[in-house]
């Protein structure tokens, strides 16, 4: 977590290019930006792909079940 305080005599303005360029060396602007909209594709594709394999392993289990 970043945290800038307003030192002494320094303008808003400043405080708020402080707190910009503490966010860019420490790269989290592109990591927020990498995540964006990419990390949930994956992660509705994953969600989507344990469903089917859920329904898959019901399917079998019913299959087993009718076999024995």
């Amino acid at each position: 977590m970043i945290k800038v305080t307003l030192k002494d005599g320094e303008s808003v303005d400043r405080m708020i290019k402080r707190f910009g360029s503490h966010i860019k060396s420490r790269g989290l602007l592109k990591k927020f930006r990498s995540g964006r909209y990419f990390a949930q594709k994956l992660q509705k594709r994953k969600v989507r792909e344990a469903a089917i394999a859920r329904e898959g392993h019901r399917d079998e289990a019913k299959r087993k079940q009718y076999m024995s």
